[in-house]
């Protein structure tokens, strides 16, 4: 009961019903109806969590560390995501780091970075960002259920996603979940519009439309999969974006890699405690085209109370393609 109070006093400033006048005469009769009501199959479960994750993270943005104690006031009627380290529970089955190639005689991480740069560009005369375009792009989620008597089950949980971008930051976004899809309307975007590729101007750019510290690889991470995820870059804001990821303190050059799609990458890697536990924050980059394929967290050292054995993946994005439009 006192993390439950704890919780709805630290969300009470996000609740829209705060202020609302209640007919207690009526909840008492809903509350009865919904304890005499049988609670949902497993299946059933997880696939309406699955689908109301998305309300979820945003409501949570920030407070990555409560959100299993969260989810588990919001789906507490037999089932909830089961982060604890209960006798009962069994440890999640995170998938395996990716295998990392590096040479002895490597060059240090930022001056890799250059290099990628000065090729991505190519002497090419700066040019504006793709006006709108189609964006595919993949992300992999941990959902855990607990029944009533303690023991937990955990379920990998692949989303793909479908963005069509307009050149006013407005579009829709396709989420296909366990075979099912459901289309949303996306509002105008504060990353809508020109991108700049000067990468001095690229950094000032999205420093000002992303609310986090870019010198932050955590910072670092969101900013440019909230980019990737809904802009399509040319070469100069490639490049851009991979001069913000060069500056990153402790960047480290994993060495050459094949990401989850196949695809052969190089991995550069920066840790943050930013979100509460030290995660390493991995970004696999195409040498060829600068395009970020795709941004791994890692817990490094501990995994608090979520039920994962170190080291663990726990959220990987890929994003396979984006085409300007037209």
């Amino acid at each position: 009961m006192r993390l439950a109070a704890q919780i709805r006093r630290t969300m009470a400033p996000a609740d829209p019903a705060e202020r609302c006048v209640v007919d207690q005469q009526r909840a008492d009769a809903d509350l009865r109806q919904i304890l005499s009501t049988s609670p949902p199959s497993s299946r059933e479960a997880v696939h309406r969590v699955g689908l109301r994750r998305r309300p979820l993270r945003i409501a949570v943005a920030g407070l990555a560390i409560s959100a299993a104690m969260i989810a588990t006031v919001v789906f507490g009627f037999g089932f909830g995501f089961g982060f604890g380290n209960s006798p009962t529970s069994a440890y999640a089955a995170t998938p395996p780091p990716l295998r990392y190639a590096r040479a002895a005689d490597a060059a240090p991480a930022a001056a890799l970075l250059q290099q990628i740069e000065r090729q991505t560009t190519d002497g090419r005369p700066s040019s504006p960002s793709p006006a709108g375009g189609r964006i595919h792009w993949k992300s992999w989620s941990l959902f855990t259920r607990e029944d009533t008597g303690g023991d937990a089950e955990s379920e990998l949980v692949p989303q793909d996603y479908v963005v069509t971008a307009h050149a006013d930051g407005t579009g829709t976004e396709q989420q296909t979940t366990q075979g099912r899809s459901e289309t949303y309307p996306l509002g105008r975007s504060r990353l809508g519009g020109a991108v700049p590729g000067d990468p001095g101007e690229f950094r000032a750019w999205l420093q000002a439309r992303s609310n986090v510290s870019l010198s932050d690889p955590k910072g670092a991470a969101q900013a440019a999969g909230d980019l990737l995820q809904r802009q399509v870059l040319g070469p100069q804001q490639r490049a851009a974006l991979l001069h913000v990821i060069g500056e990153l303190p402790g960047l480290t050059f994993d060495g050459k890699v094949v990401d989850r799609a196949g695809r052969h990458g190089e991995a550069f890697s920066a840790t943050s405690a930013g979100s509460g536990l030290p995660t390493r924050y991995t970004f696999i980059v195409d040498p060829a085209s600068g395009q970020v394929l795709g941004v791994e967290e890692t817990l490094t050292k501990t995994a608090g109370k979520l039920n994962v054995k170190i080291p663990a993946v726990i959220n990987y994005r890929t994003y396979l393609s984006a085409t300007p439009a037209g």
